[in-house]
């Protein structure tokens, strides 16, 4: 070999070892990553082995506890929570979470818990018989449930039949309910009580809840059975045909009423607020139940011997409970395994990738020290031609 051509061997030579070595040093650091991410992978996998849920008692299987994962419409429904509870869910200024249908009955309603009902297809009325004029008994009872019913109203805001206001000389004071609308058709109603031939609106004048709540039942009794046709004259068949489909506390559970007066009742007191997109909020269980555990969603339940709503925390209450969440952890493990076998793959891969080079480090040195041997021996050579 002459001097020139190995001298130019020798470079190549020194170069493919550089970029062997270049490749072999970025190798390294990908394996260093792949490490880095293991580790990642490791401690994601830790913590989620450690994942946990909420849930609700709903029912007792002989003495065998069942709970449902929390949700919106569990916490907020009528006996959904096996304790027997009424909860509500409030931010935290207090105003209570409401779907958009309760708070489009409540603003119609305005303020009047018969419309409230109304609007979400329920009445308080406790009467069940369409009356007929004819049906002298039924007419009869009618009247003297819906006499009642006002004269409790009027008890407990102070008046009774003695006051001058009822006319003492004659107690029995009659109420009745007109429809009326500028065109003197049936539209709207108000009660109405006649003494001496006048008659006389009665407005809700009470100061209390319990004031109000015979007021509302007054109302809802009156309106819905005792009724007068478009000539004036009292009729005890059912004129506002939309009613006949309201469900009463007959064919409903006995405390349902109380159930929506409750939610009235706090609506009324504490205000309320809807969410934009109900499919991803109130109707998304892990969204309730993110809200609940960073605090940004509150729960209360009803008080009998307050009579209104108490706080709660998911930490403190009975009927509540936080458990391990087995799903989650099964499918966080099946991506671990997933994820540390790809990334195994890729190790395996650069472990041949560096024995590979490591062989051809090898085989380059031999060679790069035999022509610089042969180099020094040309060199050394040549010195002693001329020398």
């Amino acid at each position: 070999m002459g001097m020139a051509a190995g001298q130019a061997r020798l470079l190549s030579i020194t170069a493919r070892l550089s970029d062997n070595e270049a490749n072999g040093q970025a190798l390294s650091y990908t394996k260093q990553r792949l490490a880095d991410q293991t580790e990642q992978v490791n401690a994601a996998y830790n913590a989620a082995l450690s994942a946990t849920k909420l849930t609700v008692l709903t029912t007792f299987n002989g003495s065998q506890a069942n709970y449902v994962d929390i949700s919106y419409g569990l916490m907020t429904g009528f006996e959904t929570v096996a304790c027997g509870k009424q909860y509500i869910v409030t931010n935290q200024k207090g105003e209570i979470l409401v779907t958009k249908d309760y708070a489009k009955a409540f603003e119609a309603g305005n303020g009047d818990f018969n419309i409230f009902l109304a609007e979400l297809g329920y009445t308080q009325a406790d009467l069940t018989v369409n009356y007929q004029s004819s049906d002298i008994e039924a007419k009869a009872a009618a009247e003297q449930k819906i006499h009642e019913a006002w004269d409790a109203y009027f008890t407990s805001i102070g008046i009774t039949f003695e006051d001058e206001e009822h006319d003492e000389g004659n107690p029995e004071v009659q109420y009745g309910f007109k429809f009326i609308n500028s065109n003197n058709t049936m539209f709207n109603g108000y009660a109405t009580y006649t003494i001496n031939g006048q008659s006389k609106p009665i407005n809700f004048e009470g100061a209390t809840r319990e004031q109000r709540e015979l007021y509302d039942y007054a109302l809802a009794i009156t309106s819905q059975y005792y009724t007068v046709n478009e000539e004036g004259d009292p009729v005890y068949t059912r004129k506002d045909l939309s009613r006949t489909s309201l469900q009463t506390p007959d064919n409903l559970d006995a405390g349902y009423i109380d159930y929506l007066q409750n939610i009235f009742n706090k609506m009324s007191e504490c205000g309320y607020y809807t969410e934009a997109n109900e499919n991803d909020t109130i109707k998304d269980n892990t969204w309730f139940e993110e809200q609940l555990k960073e605090g940004k969603l509150l729960l209360q339940y009803f008080s009998a011997s307050d009579g209104n709503f108490v706080s709660t925390t998911i930490s403190d209450d009975s009927a509540i409970q936080e458990v391990e969440d087995e799903k989650e952890i099964a499918k966080v493990e099946a991506q671990y395994n997933q994820d540390i076998a790809a990334l195994e793959k890729k190790d395996q891969r650069i472990d041949l990738e560096l024995k590979k080079l490591d062989t051809e480090h090898n085989a380059l040195q031999n060679e790069y020290d035999s022509v610089k041997s042969v180099i020094e021996k040309n060199v050394e050579k040549t010195f002693n031609i001329f020398s």
